[in-house]
């Protein structure tokens, strides 16, 4: 079955009211992609099972994400031949420069570094002669001699031939593998340079391990997919196929493109800054790319220099080059009811600075102390490792596991060992948790440790990182051991250490809470210092901005953008709501 790529399907964009976040969506067949907010991304997908334009929207892990959203980094090395810097037709940096705008390889999220370049100019190192594969093995070997210590993931040599049978050679799929990470190119003056630019893309590609669309039924974006034969004579827009980039994730998905994954060291004293790279450099305002890309950014010019007017350019409180309204969301919490939320305050790209309710406030029913943002619970560990039935062990729990001095139960470590708990820390060494299933526990690379004490299942881990290395496993900062008393340094003592002395009835006439700098952060309908005068909704702190009720109730809409896959403009933006269940 041959599998066709249907336009005007894909559209990238952004989440109504929450600037720098990022959808990338397709819309055919119901909406299916990645919703990416600051610190958080979600997947969406259509749920086929059921009736109506239903959706699934799920919260995806980094070690789900990982391969979706790695930028991956090809750093090459380029050379030209003596004889090529007297024949080009071309300034020997307009021969280059194509190297630097492989916006094509944008769709296999790939960045091409034109790591080094290196002029042949007093004589050849290598003889030149010869057919393109036979050059190709010389090159190889001298390449494999002098360029062990030069940075690069595959090394390219271009030189000039008046009336060449073949244009270029490479081995395919190998260019991770150092003997074989090399091209030969072959110029002719006659050629365009975007001849020559298909020419070196269609190499890399063979290297990449992405095999000719000729003899397969291919479908691109572009007026002619570039790992076609005749793309090289061929002008317009061109892009990788559907095929392309199936080969392409074949290569990742089987270990052969590691070397991709290392984020190159840029020297700006190695190269001379180029205007439309989209990498900003010495002299450079902003870099949007080519004329294209530029035509539609508010902020930066095609001459990478700033448009007029603008405020900002990078910033939570930064949008298309303008200060975000005040009041605009810009921190939300961590879903804590210790942590506070921040707004951007209208004068400023950035977001205020992260508060949180004062050390030591009472919170979870009064059963708990705020601390660093966090209602600071042994039952929360738990739960996050072994689900939401788990929570802390019981005295008797923490006294069998606590009371072992080893690796299995402890009060911490330093060099010379793991450190005994007395009775009263027993509560503030390692976690010690109620199991609540009959299955045995494996989603942790990690020894288990099983107890049954009174009739109750205990269990805790050890990560095998030995006394040097801080047990993750335990119990944290702030967190009750007794009547008045928190855990701090595994040691149980007075809660009167975090030094709390917010009277929240005086101070906020009990219409808010005191945050870490002991101002008071208002309820939502109340106007900061002191949260005594009434408004249509004020909230927040002299700190953290004021809050309009005009942004107490947001949409969850997504504002599409239409992607620059014509050369057309981009159409007018719109709100496409959709219905979505969400998995908790």
């Amino acid at each position: 079955m041959s599998f066709k790529i249907r336009r005007d399907c894909f559209y990238k964009g952004y989440i109504a009211g929450f600037p720098n976040s990022v959808v990338t969506l397709s819309t055919c067949s119901g909406l299916r992609g990645i919703l990416q907010l600051k610190n958080v991304s979600y997947g969406i997908e259509p749920l086929d099972s059921t009736p109506g334009f239903q959706h699934l929207v799920y919260q995806i892990w980094n070690e789900n994400i990982e391969s979706l959203l790695y930028s991956r980094y090809l750093e090459m090395h380029v050379i030209l031949d003596k004889i090529l810097q007297y024949y080009s037709a071309y300034n020997v940096i307009d021969l280059v420069f194509p190297l630097l705008h492989f916006q094509m390889f944008t769709p296999l999220n790939m960045i091409i570094v034109l790591s080094s370049l290196e002029f042949w100019a007093d004589s050849n190192k290598i003889p030149t002669t010869g057919e393109a594969d036979e050059l190709l093995q010389r090159f190889l070997q001298w390449k494999n001699i002098h360029l062990i210590l030069r940075p690069h993931d595959i090394a390219y040599l271009f030189v000039y031939r008046d009336q060449p049978n073949y244009v270029g050679a490479s081995f395919a799929g190998k260019l991770c593998l150092r003997n074989y990470s090399g091209g030969v190119a072959l110029y002719q003056r006659t050629i365009t340079l975007e001849t020559f630019s298909v020419i070196i893309a269609q190499l890399l590609g063979l290297s990449l391990g992405i095999a000719y669309d000729d003899s397969r039924d291919c479908q691109c974006s572009g007026y002619t997919c570039i790992m076609h034969t005749k793309a090289v004579h061929s002008s317009g827009t061109k892009a990788f196929s559907n095929c392309s980039i199936d080969d392409f994730q074949s290569f990742i998905a089987n270990g052969e493109g590691e070397c991709l994954l290392n984020k190159p060291y840029l020297n700006a004293s190695y190269r001379a800054p180029v205007c439309g790279n989209k990498i900003v450099e010495q002299g450079e305002d902003c870099d949007c790319g080519t004329r294209k890309d530029c035509l539609w950014d508010q902020c930066c010019r095609h001459d990478c220099k700033f448009r007029r007017d603008i405020k900002c350019l990078t910033g939570d409180c930064c949008w298309k080059c303008r200060f975000v309204r005040s009041g605009t969301l810009c921190r939300s919490t961590s879903e804590d009811e210790c942590d506070l939320i921040e707004y951007c305050n209208g004068t400023s790209a950035h977001c205020t600075p992260d508060f949180w309710v004062m050390d030591g406030h009472p919170c979870n029913r009064n059963t708990a102390y705020c601390f660093k943002g966090v209602c600071q619970t042994a039952d929360k560990q738990c739960r996050k490792l072994f689900g939401k039935a788990s929570k802390s062990g019981s005295l008797a729990c923490y006294e069998e596991i606590n009371g072992q001095k080893d690796r299995m139960g402890h009060c911490g470590s330093t060099q010379a060992g793991y450190q005994t708990c007395e009775w009263k820390d027993l509560q503030c060494g390692k976690l010690v948790c109620q199991y609540p299933s009959h299955r045995p526990f494996i989603k942790e690379k990690a020894a288990v440790i099983y107890a049954r004490v009174h009739n109750s299942l205990c269990i805790t881990l050890d990560y095998l990182k030995g006394p040097q290395v801080k047990d993750p496993m335990l119990v944290k900062d702030g967190t009750v051991c007794g009547k008045q008393k928190i855990c701090m340094n595994q040691k149980c003592g007075d809660a009167a250490v975090l030094k709390y002395n917010c009277d929240t009835k005086k101070k906020c006439n009990d219409h808010g809470v005191c945050n870490n700098r002991g101002n008071c952060h208002c309820k939502a309908g109340w106007v900061p210092p002191d949260c005594k005068a009434s408004s249509k909704g004020y909230g927040g702190s002299i700190d953290s901005s004021f809050r309009k009720v005009s942004f107490l109730r947001r949409t969850v809409s997504v504002l599409l953008i239409s992607p620059p896959m014509e050369a057309v403009p981009y159409p007018e933006s719109f709100l496409l709501p959709f219905s979505v269940l969400f998995l908790h």
